[in-house]
């Protein structure tokens, strides 16, 4: 399991299209499951263009941005953008980003969950139980990969 960082500890300096895709990517584990292509410049482009993220100024990307791209792209496998966005935006109203942030990252991270809002814990185990779930199904993939070969050595 990926350990997320907090708020505190994001690029506190703006970053471009190139570092951004690293940065989370990194970060999520991102394309560590063989359906999973990760985030691409293509999905930046198309959340900017639906609303779901703030566009970039002067081709670069704040602090905000990064972390609420993390967010969706962890969350995107299990849930619509559409649902990640509108919950975001109830989440973070009142420029609350970083507190809201801190929270997914510390549901994330295993840590003390009692403060936070239901639906951002309720979202933090989906998540952990889709990732578990993956696991689980690549690791049976590969076990009956193993058992195929084996059948073809015996015939």
């Amino acid at each position: 399991m990926n350990t997320y960082p907090k708020w505190e500890h994001l690029p506190d300096l703006e970053l471009y299209l190139d570092q951004v895709l690293l940065y989370v990517n990194q970060v999520t584990g991102a394309a560590s499951f063989p359906d999973d292509k990760g985030l691409t410049a293509s999905m930046i482009n198309n959340y900017v263009k639906h609303g779901h993220l703030d566009k970039p100024i002067k081709k670069k990307y704040n602090r905000k941005q990064v972390a609420r791209l993390i967010v969706i792209t962890a969350l995107k496998n299990v849930f619509s953008i559409q649902k990640i966005s509108q919950t975001l935006e109830m989440l973070t109203a009142g420029n609350h980003s970083d507190s809201a942030y801190n929270g997914f990252v510390a549901c994330m991270n295993g840590e003390d969950t009692s403060q936070l809002p239901d639906v951002v814990v309720s979202a933090c185990q989906t998540l952990q139980l889709y990732l578990q779930t993956q696991a689980l199904v690549q690791e049976l993939q590969g076990g009956l990969s193993h058992d195929n070969s084996s059948d073809n050595e015996i015939e």
